[in-house]
């Protein structure tokens, strides 16, 4: 009995921690996150109008990794996850050339960060 209760007091305090953890990184936080014009439902409106639906896979799921510079551009952008070739190569291609989001910011200055966004087609 009481090595059952070790067991859980030990759990219940590895727990603890990791929640004061995340707690900590989230409250200390004084990055502004990056902004796509009119929000992340005008992305996906903005992506879906640029794809060649012939190409894309019905199912497919992808996880797709960019940055946002300074100036608010897209860069560095690739695919993370994905199944079928014909639909990542048409994500890729329909990503180019997007509209600048407005830039993250931390102490008020602009700064580059990643972003990875999952992209479902159903």
């Amino acid at each position: 009995m009481r090595f059952l209760f070790l067991l859980l007091f030990f759990q219940i305090s590895s727990v603890h921690a990791q929640i004061q953890g995340e707690d900590e990184v989230y409250l200390n936080s004084d990055v502004i996150d990056p902004e796509f014009p009119g929000g992340m439902d005008m992305f996906y409106t903005y992506l879906m109008a640029r794809l060649d639906k012939s190409k894309i896979k019905n199912g497919e799921k992808l996880l797709v990794s960019f940055f946002i510079n300074k100036e608010g551009r897209m860069e560095k952008v690739k695919l993370l996850k994905f199944d079928d070739m014909d639909t990542a190569v048409e994500i890729l291609r329909a990503l180019k050339n997007f509209p600048e989001w407005k830039p993250a910011h931390k102490n008020g200055n602009p700064i580059s960060v990643e972003i990875k966004i999952p992209i479902i087609f159903n």
